[in-house]
C-alpha cells in the first residue's frame, strides 16, 4: 500500500518555520526552500514541504504549508545533531526567528539569539579578555 500524501508516519518529524519580525509570506516561502535545501544535505533524511487537505469552498487536493516542512528517515532519531547544526546555521543566516521541530505532541524550539543578546555575550567577552 502507498502512504497518503499529507500523512505522517511515526518516523517523520514537522518543522515549523518562524520568519521573526518578517511576516511577508514570500519571504517565509523563501526561507522554507532554503532550510529544505539545507536539511537534504543529510544523508539518508527525506525533506518535503508539509501539506495539508483542502478546506470546505477550495478546490480539492493538498494545500502547500508555507514554512513548514516534514523530514523522515529511518533512523531520524541519530540524526539529531546534524539537524540542529544546520538549522542553527540556517537561523544565523537568514535572521529567522526560530524553528520548531515537531514529533507528535512533543516539540523543542531552536531560536537565534536576538541581536541585543549576541551583542551583551561579545561585551562581556571583551570585559573577561581585557588586559589590565
Amino acid at each position: 500500500m502507498g502512504r497518503q500524501e499529507g500523512r505522517r508516519t511515526m518516523a517523520d518529524v514537522v518543522l515549523v518555520i518562524n520568519s521573526g519580525s518578517r511576516r511577508d509570506s514570500e519571504w517565509l516561502d523563501e526561507l522554507t526552500d532554503e532550510l529544505q535545501a539545507d536539511l537534504r544535505e543529510i544523508r539518508g533524511l527525506a525533506v518535503r514541504r508539509a501539506t495539508a487537505a483542502a478546506g470546505d469552498g477550495m478546490k480539492s487536493g493538498a494545500l502547500e504549508q508555507v514554512g513548514q516542512l516534514v523530514a523522515s528517515g529511518g533512523a531520524i532519531g541519530t540524526m539529531a545533531w546534524a539537524i540542529r547544526d544546520i538549522v542553527i546555521k540556517f537561523l544565523d543566516r537568514t535572521r529567522a526567528g526560530s524553528v520548531t521541530v515537531k514529533n507528535g505532541d512533543r516539540e523543542v524550539t531552536i531560536a537565534r539569539p536576538s541581536d541585543g543578546q549576541v551583542d551583551k555575550i561579545v561585551d562581556q567577552l571583551r570585559d573577561l579578555l581585557h588586559d589590565e
